[in-house]
């Protein structure tokens, strides 16, 4: 049997002196290298080479003289070798693929670059740098045109660049591998500029010798697979491992790998589209992961176990899923072949567009899920969704609007906690997979009303639910408040045609802002900590009742939202004194407290809710009544029915 595997040592003169370019396969990865706040992975590659490289000149260099032939000597004879790791590599019609190690090879490449440079402006003073050096880094064909010896497409152009030394421009980098490439060129260039100059002198002897020393003494072990059945297979054992290879990048090498080569290239090409749309959100893959775990969930998951087993490196249980295995079979190229072309262009496409209409605030059901941080909602939504969806708009919506539904009001009564809807949602993934318009809401309440009922609210529909006594004492609940009142506003604003700061502002924005005095929003108890607003609240004997007092001023009914340091300002001040901040705050809540509503908005609006609008006057000490909590809580209760219910 002949070997799988052919090892050797090779120093980087042999790795980059290959008549052919190195191509990428599609299993590789992006160039991802890049100096971090935790590991400056770049800078510590050149350290490394210069402490044996410096190690090297102080302890085994023999030589005076500083005449080439000499230097060389030296180091051939002299200078220990340094091991710079492996590479893996498969030779394919005549092409040379990099399976593994291009990370390491890439920076090689922009090393030589720069010693290239330094070298060319030296021209005289130090070896022959066009030839020893320029012959590394490309090939050159018999039409002058230069063919980098790491080339692949998205990528040529930018080391082009570099390398004749041309502005690189932002509008020339669209993906992680072009960004890395530039700023890392311009790291080593800094660090070669400071290394080799003394001020403005060079010293051409250090380089001679550092040139010497990193082609004939930096050596890495050279893996080649002698057949490309199995490059797929040792790529995934290479690479699955540590925290080489985000998980996507190992799927990618997982499916990809079957294909023959021109349904990989054409698979190849889709992949890195869909790749570079992820990258022009915030200039990284972090939500490509996401992206698969919430895919995968939403399409084979069906209870909590196999939910978690998607978890982190989700790819792994594509082999061990069987519903996986059947739609995503390894042994059928054309499933695989169909799936990248289809479900993944569509299902990423959407889940994009999902994402950006929350963010943007551009759907209020989608927003208002964003605002409280409940990602799950795109679980159920690419869980509802078929592929090319003749329904998607309106199951979109649907979804979303029960999600907001179902989660708000729990909340609100306090029926469960986040472990709880979480359970729930796993249940209700598994119950909407695919399903109309018709079979969602049929689904949902055959879900959530059992979950109602299993908390001690006995309801048979859903809209059973919205009765005063299980809202009667819903209070304060940090950033959630912040949401609920929004929301609130947003519904006057619509039915009252007026102005509001909650139809102004995203609802994250709003929810997430309070840490920020001037610009933020903040949760105001109108019955602050103040001796005569205290003294309201007194127990059956006539005593000052500090527990009857916290209870009533965290209800919703005793808090409004402000902007800015209003709050923070007038924190203890009596109703009468803050009556006018509370009228002109930007918040229709707050105006209707005050009655400063305008009349014409009233008679307008065709919602008999403005009939339990109730305002308040001061009443003695400049007080608030503290009827006015009751009542204004009934009013929320009411609102927050229109809103939610069905």
């Amino acid at each position: 049997m002949g070997k799988l595997i052919e090892v050797e040592e090779r120093d980087i003169n042999y790795i980059f002196g290959k008549p052919k370019p190195y191509s990428l396969d599609v299993y590789q990865r992006d160039y991802r290298w890049a100096d971090t706040k935790d590991y400056k992975i770049v800078t510590q590659l050149l350290i490394d080479i210069d402490l044996r490289f410096e190690n090297n000149m102080s302890k085994q260099k023999r030589n005076t003289a500083k005449d080439l032939t000499a230097i060389l000597k030296d180091v051939e004879e002299n200078f220990k070798p340094y091991f710079l790791n492996t590479i893996m590599l498969n030779e394919q019609s005549g092409n040379i693929y990099i399976v593994d190690g291009q990370q390491r090879l890439t920076t090689l490449l922009l090393l030589l670059i720069k010693l290239y440079h330094l070298g060319i402006d030296q021209k005289g003073k130090v070896l022959n740098t066009e030839k020893f050096v320029g012959e590394l880094i490309f090939e050159e064909d018999m039409a002058s045109v230069k063919h980098f010896k790491i080339s692949n497409p998205d990528r040529n152009e930018i080391i082009r660049k570099i390398f004749e030394k041309s502005e690189v421009s932002e509008t020339d980098i669209t993906n992680i591998t072009q960004r890395n490439l530039n700023d890392n060129y311009i790291l080593i260039s800094k660090y070669f500029d400071d290394y080799f100059f003394n001020e403005d002198d060079f010293d051409s002897e250090k380089y001679n010798y550092y040139v010497y020393n990193l082609l004939q003494k930096v050596l890495i072990i050279e893996q080649v697979i002698k057949h490309k059945e199995d490059v797929a297979m040792i790529f995934e054992t290479a690479n699955d491992r540590g925290k080489e290879l985000d998980p996507h990048e190992v799927l990618k090498g997982m499916l990809l790998g079957v294909l023959d080569v021109d349904d990989k290239e054409e698979c190849n090409k889709i992949w890195i589209d869909g790749l570079q749309t992820f990258f022009e959100i915030d200039g990284n893959y972090n939500n490509v992961d996401d992206f698969f775990r919430t895919y995968f969930r939403a399409k084979y998951a069906d209870n909590a176990t196999q939910y978690n087993r998607f978890a982190n490196k989700y790819h792994r249980n594509l082999l061990s899923n069987e519903r996986v295995i059947q739609d995503l079979d390894r042994a059928k190229p054309l499933q695989i072949k169909e799936f990248i072309k289809n479900d993944f262009v569509y299902f990423y496409n959407a889940y994009l567009d999902l994402r950006k209409l929350a963010i943007e605030n551009k759907n209020v059901f989608l927003a208002s899920n964003y605002a409280n941080e409940q990602g799950q909602q795109f679980l159920l939504l690419l869980s509802s969704l078929k592929l090319n969806d003749s329904q998607e708009k309106a199951k979109i919506n649907l979804v979303a609007r029960k999600f907001d539904q179902f989660y708000t009001i729990s909340r609100l009564i306090g029926a469960g906690d986040n472990n709880d809807r979480q359970k729930l949602f796993y249940e209700l993934s598994k119950e909407i997979r695919n399903k109309s318009n018709d079979e969602l809401i049929i689904a949902f309440d055959n879900i959530t009303v059992p979950f109602f009922k299993e908390k001690g609210f006995p309801i048979n529909k859903f809209n059973d639910i919205f009765e005063y006594k299980y809202f009667e004492r819903a209070k304060r609940d940090g950033r959630f408040t912040k949401y609920v009142l929004a929301r609130i506003d947003i519904f006057l604003s619509e039915i009252l045609n007026e102005q509001s700061f909650a139809k102004q502002e995203s609802l994250h924005f709003i929810t997430h802002s309070g840490g920020r005095p001037v610009n933020g929003f903040h949760i105001e108890h109108m019955f602050a900590w103040n001796e005569d607003i205290m003294d309201q609240f007194l127990d059956e004997e006539g005593y000052y009742d500090e527990k009857l007092f916290i209870d009533e001023r965290e209800r919703l009914g005793a808090l409004i939202l402000m902007k800015g340091n209003e709050n923070i300002r007038t924190s203890n001040w009596k109703y009468k004194k803050k009556k006018k901040s509370y009228s002109q705050s930007g918040f229709i809540w707050n105006r209707i407290l005050t009655g400063s509503i305008n009349k014409a908005s009233i008679n307008s609006c065709d919602d008999l809710i403005k009939n339990s609008f109730k305002s308040y006057e001061p009443i003695d000490k400049g007080l608030l009544a503290i009827e006015a909590i009751d009542d204004r809580q009934k009013l929320l209760f009411e609102i927050i029915k229109r809103i939610y219910s069905n």
